[in-house]
């Protein structure tokens, strides 16, 4: 492939930008299902309004992530030089696995109820997440593996494993609402290290080198052991006087040697998926946490410097057990600090105020929807029109859809630069 420069990448720049990213990142969606496989030499080509509706999505998204011009453009190009189909060993990626939670959920809940009021993924409904827009630009389509709520669910046979409120191995994750029996009432929020499991049970066991796995996980555990912690803090004031000090220094105990470990059993996942084949594996470290809407909020400042210990101890440790696995780790952290340090860089003009309206919210839910939960966000519930084009954060923690297409430019300019494309 020949190497590419700044000033030889020509892409017209809209006049308007901000047209641009309400247009083309509401236009990108999950359609089909599951990614693209690899044409056998007497399979008939396809629909030719199909090819047409296919080439039409890539170059929407293709103009939108290359917008800004610099790295961003370079990798777009460097795609772009690809064929799409004919020399089929020319592309490396032929499939795109994710593995996570709500930041990765391609509509693990986009049934029903949900999904007839307009919402179904964590974000500015229906703008697409940062792994949706990534597979089309890879043309490995990421769809939902699993789809369901409630309980129930089917099997859709997508590469999108990941799924809202999942944690690293443990249940329950965050929105689960386990019954009698353990069993998840609401959101699913099936482990990270059982989206792996159901991967290989319907994969013979084997990953490939023609996939590219991610890996993005760890923010639930913190949510949960932020309840731990608070549980046992509440419990420390029915002590007697003298013990209550002792029992509140105590508390951060467990729940950060908790975290340490989710931390080392995502590790423990990469070591997992690398041994079943797969060559390449990028793995996102957690942003911070205690700079999202949430963080900032002032329910949670008295534990704001233990969100942000959490994450540092989650992302140190994380580094350290992934050394030698072969993995790629994505500095999402540091990334995510650029933008809150410079939003206006990113066509960001609102960090703190998260641009799904909640009081809309609960009132197309008929009030079961109180905090305000991008999962049930859409159109019709922003704050205020091009919200989801000019806020970062969707609702408490969760990014827009102009959020994750900061997110899609980081991963992409990242692994193009180290070559995993």
């Amino acid at each position: 492939m020949a190497t590419t420069t700044v000033e030889e990448v020509k892409l017209r720049r809209p006049a308007s930008v901000g047209l641009v990213y309400l247009a083309a990142a509401l236009l990108i969606s999950a359609c089909g299902s599951g990614s693209e496989s690899t044409p056998s030499s007497g399979a008939a080509p396809q629909n030719a309004a199909q090819n047409s509706a296919q080439d039409t999505e890539w170059l929407e998204a293709a103009e939108l992530v290359a917008a800004p011009g610099g790295e961003a453009a370079l990798a777009v190009e460097a795609i772009r030089e690809i064929p799409a189909d004919g020399l089929i060993s020319a592309r490396r990626t032929r499939q795109m696995v994710v593995f996570g939670d709500s930041l990765s959920d391609v509509g693990t809940y986009q049934v029903g109820f949900i999904a007839k009021v307009g919402g179904g993924k964590f974000t500015t409904n229906p703008g697409p997440v940062w792994a949706e827009t990534l597979g089309v630009l890879l043309r490995a389509r990421v769809t939902p593996y699993r789809q369901g709520f409630s309980g129930a669910s089917q099997v859709l046979g997508g590469t999108g494993y990941a799924m809202g409120g999942a944690r690293i191995s443990q249940q329950p994750g965050i929105g689960c609402i386990p019954n009698a029996a353990g069993a998840c009432t609401a959101a699913l929020t099936i482990p990270v290290t059982q989206q792996v499991s159901d991967y290989l049970a319907a994969n013979g066991d084997r990953f490939n080198r023609d996939q590219l796995v991610f890996l993005l996980a760890g923010a639930n555990d913190i949510f949960f052991q932020l309840g731990v912690f608070q549980a046992k803090v509440t419990a420390c004031f029915s002590l007697p006087q003298s013990e209550i000090q002792p029992c509140v220094d105590q508390a951060p105990n467990e729940p950060l040697a908790a975290v340490q470990k989710a931390a080392f059993e995502l590790a423990g996942q990469v070591q997992r998926i690398r041994g079943k084949g797969a060559t390449r594996v990028a793995v996102l470290n957690l942003p911070e946490l205690s700079e999202t809407p949430f963080g900032n909020s002032p329910q949670a400042a008295p534990v704001r410097p233990l969100i942000a210990g959490m994450v540092q101890l989650f992302n140190g440790t994380l580094a350290a057990a992934l050394q030698g696995t072969g993995a790629t780790l994505l500095d999402f952290h540091a990334e995510f600090m650029r933008v809150i340090e410079n939003p206006h860089a990113y066509l960001v003009r609102e960090i703190n105020v998260p641009a799904c309206d909640a009081a809309k919210i609960a009132a197309i839910t008929d009030g079961l929807e109180q905090s305000g939960s991008s999962l049930f966000c859409s159109r019709q519930t922003l704050l205020q029109n091009g919200a989801a084009i000019t806020y970062l954060f969707a609702d408490s923690v969760h990014p827009t859809t102009l959020g994750h297409l900061i997110v899609t430019r980081f991963v992409l300019i990242e692994v193009w630069k180290r070559g995993l494309l």
